[in-house]
């Protein structure tokens, strides 16, 4: 038996990640060809999100035939995470982020990482955006 250790990528229009790192174990039956391919996946991420372990089977290597492409894709709620939206001290939605005047924002700061989920806790896993307002006279 022979194992190949292959990285999948997921992609998708806009983005492109590693998901999972995959340990292939390849069979041959006596005629050499490639019956099937068993996968089972391990982490390479650990995220509140996964994506479910998959199963190919293939015979991708017998002469003559074409090559099959897989594509796996996150479910859309795991992959379009929003960040953390504050307008002068309150949390705010896109809705309300996307209604704001330009001309009335004094300062904005992108905060990620361990800044934003120091300062935010959990709800800032995906960063967060700081808007200050200009001052209403």
């Amino acid at each position: 038996m022979k194992k190949v250790k292959l990285i999948s990528l997921v992609l998708s229009m806009s983005i492109c990640f590693i998901s999972k790192a995959q340990e292939k174990t390849i069979i041959k039956k006596p005629e050499n060809r490639v019956s099937e391919i068993e996968t089972t996946s391990k982490s390479l991420i650990k995220a509140k999100d996964t994506i479910c372990d998959v199963k190919v089977f293939s015979n991708f290597v017998q002469s003559g035939t074409s090559t099959k492409r897989i594509v796996i894709c996150a479910p859309s709620n795991s992959v379009f995470k929003e960040p953390l939206f504050i307008l002068d001290g309150d949390i705010i939605n896109s809705n309300q982020f996307s209604k704001i005047n330009p001309n009335d924002i004094k300062e904005v700061k992108v905060l990620k990482g361990n800044d934003a989920t120091s300062l935010y806790g959990n709800q800032a896993i995906n960063g967060v955006v700081v808007i200050i307002s200009k001052e209403k006279k």
